[in-house]
């Protein structure tokens, strides 16, 4: 990349064209030694207008592909490999919705998204008069340039990155799918017998978030649904298919039969942590007075989003109108997700819930724009889309909605189509003010205000200065008809609507739990609550925040240095081996101790159960990292191969672990069918009955051997005999130009990279209580800011957090006004003509 300017020139570049006015009491931005910003400002308006002016600064170029990515605008900027693409994301929002509850909001709410706004287009009008040297590269390569933001896409920035996507997995047609074919493979009983056991109905044995015991309430109970339905159609299958992505974290522009192949190989390839699985998402510590040693109470949070460039989440600091805090955020959203005042702390990790189910609607033979809905065909609404398309002609989309929600397939010759209904549709701006107004909460009452407000299936976490502690099972969830089995989809004739919106007081929280502590990594809330619909996701006793509650059970008291190497020891630890390694050892117990399997689980016995690569020779150091990854995906072929048929199977079969051909994207997690082997494994003492036998009447030893059997020829084939040269190639942490959605968010050679993989959060941020001070750190990789001139000339603050990530280190961050004044290197002062 060329550089014909210093990093200290591009700043003084920048700083050059700001509007400087003298008489400060307007907006002022200081920016500290990491580039965070920390606005000033008397009224909501313009605290969110210096918001949207240093998110412009920071990551305009970022920003005008996630505005277009959320909304489906990608080919009117970047061509005609982009409308497909466009398209699928048209289907899946309604636009007049979000702008009627836009224009819903009371004049202070909406002055955080005008005012936002405007900041945004301040800035950008200033990019455009000076495009020489303020208009980022990535606009400059791509020959276009940035547009004026309105309200509305502040808003669907929000909703199409956490609604449509943390709130909206879904897997009800692929499990009808997968039912059907186990039913035609082995009969009725023991078709539905193998699909709740690999998709549960609840697993008693799960660990949860809210301690057994500290939660009594009930939320509800699970239906099994027999009846007869239509076949899932080839038409159906293509509708619903997802886009390819590469290896890079893009979206390949191919065919719908290219993309179904591409995916299929991928799942066979990689499982279900390749690109075409699902992201696994994030974990959390809190610590409250009880096991707080050196503080009152203790956050560490690490939501996990993926990695990219620039960074998923961005540093800020909100000083007036109410608002005084610290924290970072998914693309700059008003609301700061992970953050603190001077009073509270606050958190979030994806909590699963089932908020959306599929409904199939009967069409009109004579009218397949109709649909049968308590006993009369009903016209579906429709919508046309005119999608821009650089150097093309436009296109047109019809998009079509029922009394559930838009359609996601239609297959007229069935006479069938599909439709997804939300519990949080209609609700989706009241979310986002919600998790913007927590920032001014001061107290646990306050804070649970807001956190009853919000409709998405996220966990909300509390912390404040007296040592107390929080959580919440956050969303609106639906209360079902008896007969209505939430794995797969409903009718849509009237028989099978929801009776309403269960109250906020029946989802489970706690708060200053029995233990001390919450810990969370995506596991199930509390007992008796039903599990997600989705086949990649289940609740079950096998489940990595045992890492997590391991570390947290073995002394009484954690100091915040400790919760760090907590947090740590988990990133690199094996979230299976514990589990399994005992039933290999039960099983090569009886054998002598120079048998080679003997040997080899001796190696698993002396193993941590982490991998490392401290040498730094670009290999693991442990060569029991190499033989328990060669040996889990034996054992869940030779157990599941000849009960799942088909594709179905390769669902299943993943271990999960990353390679370098296939890096992480999100975090590693013990997979479904690991989940389901450790219940066939227990046998009668599963938490889940097993009424199917996976192990085929054989015992379990004969399967653990055997499968120990090919592990072992498997890694000798590949790296000797001796196990001192038995080492995996260290697999690194890639940062992804393409977003969440894979459009292109920077030039294809910013993609960063660490030494090694982390199971870890995007970012980490750690907020400590005394009582009467509070101490904040965090680290955003790669860095604060996402800007290259034109001339290819970084920001000082591009990639300045790359090597605290690598090293797992933390920068400060600062609240107090004379610690902001302190460490203050840039004043912008700011005057708005609103």
């Amino acid at each position: 990349m060329p550089n014909k300017m210093t990093r200290t020139a591009l700043s003084t570049a920048i700083l050059a064209a700001l509007p400087l006015f003298a008489d400060a009491g307007e907006i002022t931005i200081k920016r500290d030694t990491w580039g965070v910003p920390h606005v000033y400002a008397e009224t909501t308006h313009d605290l969110f207008y210096g918001y949207g002016y240093a998110v412009a600064q920071d990551r305009l170029y970022q920003m005008e592909i996630a505005k277009r990515s959320t909304q489906g605008r990608m080919a009117e900027v970047l061509g005609t490999d982009y409308v497909e693409y466009d398209k699928k994301i048209r289907r899946n929002y309604d636009p007049t919705s979000i702008q009627r509850q836009i224009d819903a909001l009371s004049t202070d709410d909406r002055a955080i998204l005008d005012g936002y706004a405007a900041g945004m287009n301040a800035w950008i009008e200033q990019v455009l008069s000076k495009q020489d040297s303020l208009l980022a590269k990535q606009f400059h390569d791509n020959d276009f340039v940035p547009e004026a933001w309105t309200a509305f896409d502040v808003a669907m920035i929000f909703v199409g990155s956490m609604g449509n996507r943390f709130g909206d997995y879904n897997t009800e047609i692929e499990n009808q799918q997968l039912l059907d074919a186990l039913i035609k493979e082995h009969g009725e009983t023991d078709g539905w017998a193998i699909f709740n056991q690999l998709n549960p109905l609840n697993d008693p044995s799960a660990p949860t978030t809210v301690p057994k015991g500290d939660w009594s309430g009930t939320f509800d109970k699970r239906h099994v649904e027999l009846a007869q339905r239509p076949s899932i159609s080839d038409k159906t299958e293509a509708d619903i298919a997802r886009l390819a992505i590469g290896q890079d974290g893009g979206v390949l522009n191919l065919t719908l039969a290219e993309a179904q192949h591409y995916n299929a190989q991928q799942f066979r390839d990689f499982g279900l942590t390749g690109v075409a699985g699902y992201p696994q998402t994030s974990n959390m510590i809190l610590v409250g007075k009880d096991k707080a040693k050196g503080a009152n109470s203790i956050l560490l949070n690490g939501p996990q989003f993926g990695w990219y460039n620039p960074a998923y989440t961005y540093s800020i600091g909100l000083h007036g109108a109410g608002f005084d805090l610290v924290g970072n955020t998914p693309f700059a959203y008003p609301g700061i997700l992970f953050g603190n005042n001077a009073d509270i702390a606050w958190g979030s990790t994806w909590g699963a819930g089932d908020v959306v189910d599929i409904y199939r609607e009967t069409l009109n033979p004579e009218n397949p724009n109709e649909y049968l809905f308590e006993g009369r065909y009903r016209p579906m609404e429709v919508r046309t889309e005119t999608i821009q398309v650089k150097g093309a002609d436009p296109v047109e989309l019809k998009v079509y909605k029922t009394v559930h929600g838009l359609l996601i397939s239609r297959d007229d010759a069935q006479n069938l189509a599909y439709a997804k209904k939300r519990a949080w549709q209609g609700r989706e701006i009241e979310t986002l003010m919600a998790w913007t107004r927590q920032g001014q909460a001061s107290n646990h009452a306050d804070w649970l205000k807001q956190a009853a407000r919000s409709a998405f299936n996220i966990n909300f976490y509390y912390a404040d200065q007296q040592g107390n502690i929080g959580y919440a099972f956050t969303g609106k969830y639906p209360e079902r008809k008896p007969g209505h089995d939430n794995r797969l989809p409903a009718s849509g004739e009237g028989d099978q609507e929801w009776l309403g919106i269960k109250p906020f007081e029946r989802n489970p929280q706690v708060y200053n739990p029995s233990s001390g502590y919450i810990a969370n990594w995506n596991n199930k809330p509390a007992d008796d609550f039903i599990a997600p619909d989705m086949f990649w996701y289940s609740w079950s006793e096998a489940d990595r925040v045992d890492t997590m509650r391991a570390i947290m059970d073995s002394k009484d008291r954690f100091t915040a240095e400790d919760v760090k190497q907590m947090m740590e020891d988990v990133s690199y630890a094996d979230v299976n081996a514990g589990y399994f390694i005992p039933y290999l050892d039960q099983a090569t117990r009886g054998l002598n101790a120079e048998d080679e399997r003997r040997k080899a689980v001796q190696l698993l016995l002396d193993w941590g159960m982490s991998s490392h690569d401290k040498d730094r020779d670009g290999f693991y150091d442990e060569a029991a990292t190499a033989l328990f990854q060669a040996w889990l995906p034996e054992m869940l072929a030779l157990t599941f191969k000849d009960d799942i048929p088909g594709n179905f199977f390769n669902w299943y079969a993943s271990a999960g672990y990353p390679s370098p051909e296939s890096p992480l994207r999100s975090s590693v997690n013990i997979q479904p069918g690991t989940k389901a082997l450790l219940q066939a494994l227990r046998g009668k003492d599963a938490g889940v009955e097993q009424s199917y036998d996976f192990l085929n009447g054989r015992s379990a030893n004969e399967l653990l051997l055997s499968s120990l059997d090919n592990a072992l020829k498997k890694v000798k084939q590949k790296h000797g005999d001796d196990p001192a040269n038995w080492k995996l190639p260290v697999v690194p942490m890639r940062f992804f130009t393409n977003n969440f959605l894979g459009m292109p968010q920077a030039g294809k050679d910013e993609e960063k990279q660490t030494h090694i993989a982390m199971n870890r959060g995007t970012e980490n941020n750690l907020v400590v209580f005394n009582g009467q001070q509070v101490q904040t750190h965090e680290v955003v990789a790669p860095g604060q800011s996402g800007f290259i001139a034109p001339d290819g000339t970084p920001s000082p603050h591009y990639d300045d957090q790359l090597k605290l990530y690598e090293d797992f280190d933390y920068k400060q961050t600062w609240l107090a006004p004379e610690q902001v004044d302190a460490n203050t290197q840039s004043v912008t002062r700011l005057n708005t003509d609103h």
